[in-house]
Parts: C-alpha cells; sequence; structure tokens
C-alpha cells in the first residue's frame, strides 16, 4: 500500500512539473539590430543610420506584445513563437533625429535614431561603449516546483516508515 502510494505521488509530482514548466518562458527583451547595424543589446542613449528604412529586430517572451513608438506615434506588434520581433516604419523616416521608445513586459528601450550620413556626430559615437541588458525571465516556478518537490518527498518518506 505504501509502496503504491508512493508511486502516485511520484507521478502526480511528475505531471506537475509537465504543467508548470510548459508555461515557463524565459527570454529577454532588447533590440538585436537595427538594418544592418548589430546592437547586440546595447543600450545607448543615441544610434546613427544612414537609410530612411531601417527594420528593427529583437526578442521578448514568447508571443509578446512590443509597443514601438516613432516620434509620438505607437504602433503594437507581436514576438513570435521563438520570442523574435521584426519592425520596419510603414513609411520612410525624414533625414534627421527620431525618438524611438519600445516597450514590452514593463521594459523600455528609448533612444534617438539619427537617420543620414551628414548628421553623424563621430565624437559621440566613439565615446559610448553602451551596455548589454541581462536576459530576463521568470523564476517563480521553478522555486515553487523546488519546495513542492522537496514537501512530497517528505510525505512519501513518511509514508514508507
Amino acid at each position: 500500500m505504501k509502496y503504491f502510494l508512493m508511486k502516485k505521488l511520484i507521478i502526480l509530482l511528475f505531471l506537475m512539473m509537465l504543467v508548470f514548466v510548459n508555461g515557463v518562458s524565459a527570454g529577454g527583451f532588447n533590440m538585436t539590430s537595427i538594418g544592418e547595424v548589430d546592437t547586440s543589446g546595447r543600450q545607448i542613449s543615441q544610434w546613427w543610420y544612414t537609410s530612411g528604412n531601417p527594420t528593427f529586430r529583437g526578442e521578448a517572451a514568447s508571443g509578446g506584445e512590443v509597443i514601438y513608438e516613432i516620434d509620438g506615434t505607437s504602433l503594437q506588434i507581436n514576438a513570435d513563437s521563438a520570442g523574435n520581433w521584426v519592425f520596419t516604419p510603414q513609411s520612410a523616416l525624414s533625414s534627421g533625429d527620431h525618438a524611438i521608445k519600445i516597450t514590452s513586459g514593463g521594459s523600455e528601450i528609448a533612444f534617438t535614431l539619427t537617420i543620414g550620413s551628414e548628421n553623424v556626430n563621430w565624437d559621440t559615437v566613439g565615446k559610448d561603449g553602451g551596455g548589454v541588458l541581462p536576459a530576463a525571465g521568470t523564476s517563480w516556478p521553478t522555486v515553487m516546483l523546488t519546495f513542492l518537490g522537496g514537501g512530497l518527498m517528505l510525505v512519501a518518506k513518511r509514508m514508507i516508515r
């Protein structure tokens, strides 16, 4: 009887792990490129791009909402099942500075995008090394399953005695 009950507890633990672990998506939110410029997730206050039609690429939570704002005009896109998102403005951006803000899951990336090669301040470009954002995710399912598993093992051990 004790062996049978322990077997049921182990199966229950396994099923709970399947239910909770499949729902976990640990994905960071960042911008990986502007057109052909590899940003590598760095956040700096200003980026320069020569073409008025840049394609922005990045990573977010799988299927997550990404809100893009260019000069106060917002548009919502969604990341695909792998967590990748791609956005190209519907019309070409004019030469000069543009305020860009990208938000997803409570995180925000904001910078000035300068369009046109004549607008580049090369002294500023050389000074700002930027910083790489760490990957973000959800740890509560892992912590919960660890404590639940430990508790079930203690209960099973007492039942076997």
